[in-house]
């Protein structure tokens, strides 16, 4: 005599955020966890920043989600220039001879983008 029970398991689970209230629901068991690793990974990103790091990611995150094609083109020209070894732009010259800890700095990189 045989029974053909239903399988056990869940049809949704729903992860809320104890930080920021964030809720996502998830309908499998991988949507789960990888809803909770990327928001666990956007909160690690996000305490990195300083306040007007976060206003200029914030801004240019809108722009670029809105237009998909926008990024693509940002991606496209990065990769161009990067190829060419134009990433980034030199410091004009100063007639100077640079110290040591300012020949080693790590570069910095300022965007703005006012809408």
């Amino acid at each position: 005599m045989s029974t053909n029970a239903p399988e056990c398991g869940w049809d949704q689970a729903v992860f809320r955020c104890g930080r920021c209230g964030a809720q996502n629901t998830a309908t499998t068991e991988a949507d789960y966890l990888k809803a909770i690793d990327t928001h666990s990974d956007a909160h690690a990103v996000w305490d990195r920043l300083n306040p007007i790091e976060r206003d200029g990611i914030t801004s240019i995150l809108r722009t670029i989600l809105s237009a998909p094609e926008l990024a693509l083109e940002l991606l496209a020209l990065a990769d161009r220039q990067s190829a060419r070894g134009q990433g980034r732009q030199a410091a004009p010259p100063t007639g100077r001879t640079p110290t040591a800890t300012q020949a080693t700095a790590a570069p910095s990189i300022t965007i703005r983008l006012d809408f």
